[in-house]
């Protein structure tokens, strides 16, 4: 079975199996640098008050700076706040934006216009979102999918519907060859999401402690 792993600046992770689940707290003063093999999935995990998003946002730029193409969901925010925050983090991505999309699963939310490729036009409708999403996997060379809030995918479309959803789209991914980041936050969901979330649907996951985010967000601090 192919290999897949996280390495960070103090620890390299190797799994050999990519139906374990893997559990890594960051212990340095630095954002880790995850590299995944495409066709696999990482979720970050975080407890309510923590924010992990910094971490999608990272590899999302790395991805980008080393050449790569990146999509990114946007269901917690709009496209322009979302590019907001990188900028906000020392990350510009206007030298990118060729190798950039944006999937806007939040602007009719908000009954907001979009001038974006891939809108979806009913964001609590899950195969409405699935649809405009898939449609993005196919158009797209093998690129890096970074989702907003996977939690608030859930709040919207219910939890059994989102769970079914994302079984397709880590399979469509494999086919496509694209390389999937979710972050999720452990609201008081069913046993049987967390369960799912846990242990079945993700390649790899890393918990996310608010120590963790802390020095993630000093670190950009020092640096910009």
């Amino acid at each position: 079975m192919a290999t897949s792993y996280i390495q960070t600046s103090s620890q390299f992770i190797d799994r050999m199996n990519p139906n374990t689940n893997l559990e890594c707290k960051a212990d340095v003063c630095k954002i880790p640098h995850i590299e995944i093999q495409r066709g696999k999935s990482l979720l970050y995990y975080s407890q309510p008050g923590v924010e992990s998003e910094i971490f999608g946002l990272e590899i999302a730029y790395n991805t980008l700076n080393r050449g790569g193409n990146c999509i990114l969901v946007a269901s917690s925010a709009s496209p322009d706040i979302m590019k907001g925050r990188f900028k906000e983090s020392g990350m510009n991505i206007e030298l990118f934006e060729d190798r950039l999309i944006f999937v806007d699963a939040y602007s009719q939310l908000m009954g907001a216009p979009s001038l974006e490729k891939y809108i979806v036009q009913d964001p609590d409708n899950i195969y409405n979102f699935s649809k405009e999403l898939m449609r993005s996997f196919k158009e797209s060379p093998p690129s890096t999918i970074v989702f907003g809030s996977l939690s608030t995918i859930m709040d919207l479309c219910g939890e059994k519907e989102t769970i079914e959803a994302v079984r397709i789209w880590n399979m469509m991914a494999k086919l496509c060859g694209h390389t999937l980041v979710y972050y999720f936050t452990a609201w008081p969901y069913s046993n049987e999401v967390m369960n799912c979330i846990n242990k079945e649907l993700f390649n790899s996951v890393v918990c996310v402690d608010g120590m963790t985010e802390r020095m993630a967000l000093d670190q950009y601090c020092k640096d910009t």
